[in-house]
């Protein structure tokens, strides 16, 4: 009789945890994926926040240059000084400017446009001797006396902001330049106004 000897394997059933190297591979990958993710998500605001302040660089342009286009081009005087280039020397071109309403109203108001710490002023003046104040002259008028006539301002409000510096130029095309500056982020428009309705 031969005797067979079976060894007797013990089989074991595997660990219900993970090892420590296996944790370690599935923090890194889930830190890599996180930080990609927030790098990904920072530079979509950043970009938006370029987007937005650029918009509303753009919008404020809009609004001063659709409004100074539209009254330069009905005004029928000019009473700010203009040099005919930006590169004239010794009269440089004006960071203001000073022009009679021209859209019909009964008594003759001037509008001035000017700037004061990043916004944009439009004034509505009116010019009236002392003796007479009810009746409204023209800027450069002078009484028997040669006095001028006293300024009085009927209206003075913000139309734009962020507005760096204004540039008016230019005979009988009035040019208009205008820097916008938001953060670090800088914006130049320009255009050209051919008054239908300025006396030369």
């Amino acid at each position: 009789m031969t005797v067979i000897w079976h060894k007797k394997v013990k089989i074991t059933k595997p660990s219900a945890g993970f090892s420590v190297i296996e944790l370690v591979i599935v923090i890194s990958v889930t830190m890599l994926i996180f930080l990609m993710t927030y790098d990904i998500y920072l530079v979509s605001q950043k970009s938006f926040k370029i987007g937005d302040t650029r918009l509303e660089l753009v919008q404020n342009a809009r609004v001063v240059l659709d409004r100074l286009t539209r009254e330069l081009r009905q005004t029928p005087e000019i009473a700010t000084a203009l040099p005919p280039t930006k590169s004239e020397i010794g009269f440089p071109p004006a960071s203001e400017i000073q022009f009679q309403d021209g859209h019909g109203l009964e008594d003759i108001q001037y509008l001035r446009y000017y700037l004061i710490d990043g916004s944009l002023y439009r004034q509505r003046l009116v010019y009236a001797f002392a003796e007479e104040p009810g009746t409204y002259v023209v800027w450069n008028e002078e009484d028997e006396f040669g006095q001028p006539p006293i300024q009085t301002t009927l209206e003075n409000k913000i139309i734009a902001e962020y507005i760096s510096d204004l540039k008016f130029y230019g005979d009988p095309v009035i040019y208009l330049e205008i820097w916008l500056n938001k953060f670090d982020l800088t914006e130049h428009f320009y255009t050209g106004v051919w008054g239908r309705n300025t006396r030369s």
